[in-house]
């Protein structure tokens, strides 16, 4: 059983506390995070199977058919539909890898039900935070990256916490302040193994490439399920992360609170 943590922990323990919460992962979680994967990928799949046969090797006419797809309004409307269904899953799987962490479990259905309930908060916090973190790299490219490192937990504050949009923010920019580093050290673990993943993907792709070639139907189709099974594994360890950092930034920050009042 997953406990909460009842007293700061170093960063190896904090990994560590994810790696439990994402081995006690079940059915409900690989789910969600398939039904995850799916929706995210569906714009991009609809795109290639709408506008990748136009694109050809003269430059001039693959921008007008880069162009013109842009313009779709069926990508868009796939796009805008894609949205709320994936805030609704990230929800449910948020609320199900935090069952794990507190020891109580969440079925798929009763997860997908709060990620219905905070789907309109959900919106205004993505909408919010794409805002945010584009300012900031439209600006000098680092402060998009630091005030993306602040927010990290605004939305695992709001599922966890049942908080509002302006609470979920300030409840992240809070945990996060003074331990940014951290956080951010216990998130590139989670983006090497990705990394790495990826790179497994891509050379078992070329060995089929050069086997089937490049543009081959069974080529395209390793690549897509290689690439849908990664994020598929991957999409909870990055959860079980930022749970783990949660209630380690909450546990110090009661323990800060209680060596204030001691003084």
């Amino acid at each position: 059983m997953n406990e909460k943590p009842t007293a700061p922990r170093s960063i190896r323990e904090v990994f560590d506390r994810a790696i439990r919460i994402y081995k006690g992962t079940g059915r409900s979680t690989w789910m969600l995070a398939l039904a995850l994967e799916l929706i995210a990928a569906a714009p991009w799949l609809f795109w290639q199977q709408q506008f990748t046969p136009t694109l050809s090797d003269n430059l001039q006419h693959a921008l007008a058919a880069l162009t013109a797809s842009l313009s779709s309004p069926a990508l868009w409307l796939t796009t805008l539909i894609a949205i709320p269904i994936y805030l609704i899953l990230y929800s449910a799987l948020i609320a199900n890898i935090n069952g794990i962490a507190a020891g109580r479990a969440v079925a798929a259905g009763e997860a997908i039900a709060v990620g219905v309930r905070l789907l309109p908060r959900m919106l205004l916090l993505a909408l919010l935070f794409v805002c945010i973190v584009a300012a900031g790299l439209i600006l000098l490219l680092v402060p998009g990256i630091y005030w993306a490192g602040t927010l990290l937990l605004a939305f695992v504050a709001l599922v966890v916490e049942d908080a509002g949009v302006s609470r979920s923010m300030a409840v992240s920019r809070g945990l996060i302040k003074g331990h940014w580093w951290r956080a951010a050290t216990l998130v590139s673990y989670v983006v090497v193994i990705d990394l790495l993943a990826y790179l497994a993907v891509a050379l078992i792709t070329g060995a089929v490439a050069l086997v089937f070639g490049a543009g081959a139907t069974v080529t395209l189709a390793v690549s897509q399920l290689l690439s849908l099974a990664t994020d598929t594994l991957i999409a909870p360890l990055y959860l079980a992360v930022y749970v783990a950092i949660y209630y380690d930034l909450k546990s110090r920050e009661a323990a800060e609170r209680s060596m204030a009042k001691a003084v």
